[in-house]
């Protein structure tokens, strides 16, 4: 049976260990600090032990300030402090450094209830006062079928869609709390936006307390997503839940019944009723998906070099070719009939364009390969849910956001490959009056709270977002 850590891409991943500067924010934020002996306590994936370590010694000097001997202090160790570590080589590292830590206080050979196995099957038979943890982030490209299969039978929170593993270790430790214990985790932001974490979300919404934000600051090298500390407490009654951008020093209360669907930490909500949504009168898109842009994206060079037949040949944009005014141009093996989508039978292709047929030759084995739409021919586009409105104006802007809102006006001709595209449903608004509500404040405002951190001041947006805006008509 395969294994989620047989691949190196996921033991690195797991082995980004919590900065101690987090460790300490995230002890004061749960309390642990005082009258800690017979408190249980559990760290279940503690790598070479940043977290655990800071828990070991906190312990023993809180005993010694409550007087209790140095006995009584290595009995607790060993029956409060449990810790759980699948990669054999960081628990002998973290093992190595508590020895080191109880030696200096002058208690030796404590009985370590540290272990080196798979926290998500290890029989959990006690419930925890505090439960802290900064759990594997892998995403779920990277899990194997069998991980998969496992999580999914297991956890509520990962039976939909693509989850993290990560949230298999939240949900394990809001089930292996005490009546009134208390959860602090360290995760990555995306957890509180992303459309698959929406049962882990429904499943913290009722007690999260405290939610601290870092969006621009990298805590974990070469990390393309923020991160979030979150405080989940199980004698929590509070109406609000305590909301803070450490980054920016924002704070202020956030209702816990505004915490539907994707939370946004937005301090006042707006009821005015002259507000309309964006997606009633345009229609956001993800543009075209290939599926393999190597074979159909193509250079003038090219297109002479081959001899490609400029009848379905199209000019070809991205956020990023037209930022760097860069020339390109698209294989496009479709025509449009009255508006409407026509495609191009084997036969006929091959006939009418038998240059960029032997061109395409060259990647047939890849094209073929590709996870299609069922019955698309392999040499046309993997998807086409995008194609039918493309014949027409759009304006083009990307999927990440950083600082401000670049759009983009398209004509019907040029085909988009990369981003999101918007074009107009109704007459009332143009979309020059669109391009006006995407480089608004209002918007830019709103990005800012519903869109998913990605790396320094970049925010990564959706179709679905966009759509759900509300402007003021004018």
């Amino acid at each position: 049976m395969s294994n989620i850590f047989d691949k190196k891409i996921n033991k690195e991943k797991c082995q980004k260990f919590t900065p101690p500067e987090m460790v300490e924010t995230m002890l004061d934020l749960i309390g642990y600090s005082t009258n800690l002996i017979g408190k249980k306590v559990l760290e279940n994936s503690f790598g070479c032990g940043n977290i655990l370590t800071k828990i070991v010694r906190r312990y023993i000097e809180d005993g010694i300030a409550q007087r209790e001997t140095l006995e009584q202090i290595a009995i607790g160790l060993s029956e409060d402090i449990i810790g759980i570590e699948y990669d054999k080589k960081q628990y002998n590292k973290c093992i190595k450094s508590l020895n080191q830590i109880s030696n200096k206080f002058g208690i030796s050979k404590v009985k370590w209830n540290i272990h080196n196995a798979d926290a998500l099957k290890w029989n959990y038979n006690i419930k925890f006062d505090f439960i802290i943890g900064n759990p594997p982030y892998i995403s779920y490209k990277n899990i194997d079928e069998d991980s998969r299969n496992m999580i999914r039978t297991n956890y509520i929170s990962c039976r939909c869609g693509k989850f993290d593993y990560c949230y298999a270790f939240i949900e394990l430790g809001i089930r292996c709390l005490s009546a009134n214990g208390k959860l602090i985790q360290l995760v990555p932001s995306n957890i509180f936006k992303n459309v698959f974490a929406e049962n882990l979300r429904n499943m913290l919404q009722s007690k999260i307390s405290v939610i601290f934000e870092y969006p621009t600051k990298n805590i974990f090298e070469s990390a393309l997503t923020s991160t979030s500390i979150f405080l989940y407490d199980n004698s929590c009654k509070s109406e609000y839940v305590k909301y803070k951008n450490v980054t920016y020093n924002i704070e202020h209360n956030v209702s816990r019944e505004k915490l539907r669907g994707k939370w946004m930490f937005s301090e006042v909500d707006s009821t005015n009723e002259t507000l309309v949504r964006f997606g009633d009168y345009y229609n956001a898109s993800i543009v075209i998906a290939t599926l393999y842009n190597n074979a159909f994206v193509v250079s003038r060079n090219q297109i002479d070099e081959y001899g490609l037949e400029e009848g379905i040949i199209r000019p070809a944009v991205s956020p990023r070719s037209i930022r760097y005014n860069r020339e390109e141009y698209i294989i496009f093996p479709y025509s449009y009939e009255n508006g409407q989508l026509t495609r191009i039978s084997p036969e006929a292709f091959i006939d009418l364009y038998p240059s960029i047929g032997r061109y395409l030759q060259k990647f047939r084995e890849k094209l073929e390969s590709r996870n299609s739409d069922k019955g698309a021919n392999w040499f046309e586009y993997g998807r086409s849910q995008a194609l039918s409105h493309l014949n027409d104006n759009k304006l083009l802007l990307s999927t990440v956001i950083t600082n401000k809102v670049d759009v983009y006006p398209l004509d019907a001709n040029t085909i988009p490959y990369s981003g999101i595209y918007i074009t107009q449903l109704q007459d009332e608004f143009t979309l020059d009056y669109a391009i006006e509500i995407l480089k608004s404040k209002e918007f830019m405002d709103y990005v800012r709270k519903v869109g998913i951190p990605v790396s320094g001041s970049s925010i990564r947006i959706t179709c679905r977002d966009i759509n759900n805006f509300k402007f003021a008509r004018r």
